[in-house]
């Protein structure tokens, strides 16, 4: 079965691995979550929020109430 981690989009995950060089502790534990979550609806608020983050989108800008509720601007289809 696969995993949150393995449902996000490419570029989510590069950002994610890339960032491992400035904040590695905050990647390492969003990583951990990520691997034993296997639907968006499991992951915690910080998780998600750190999906966001990683993800280097305007919040606001980008990302509507439902892509935060379900993941969709973040998880491959």
């Amino acid at each position: 079965m696969k995993t949150v981690y393995d449902k996000l989009k490419p570029d989510i995950l590069a950002s994610i691995k890339a960032d491992f060089k400035i904040y590695p502790y905050t990647s390492a534990a969003l990583v951990k979550e990520l691997k034993t979550c296997t639907n968006w609806s499991q992951l915690s608020i910080a998780a998600a929020r750190s999906i966001v983050i990683h993800s280097h989108v305007k919040l606001i800008d980008s990302v509507d109430l439902e892509d935060l509720w379900w993941g969709d601007e973040f998880l491959v289809k």
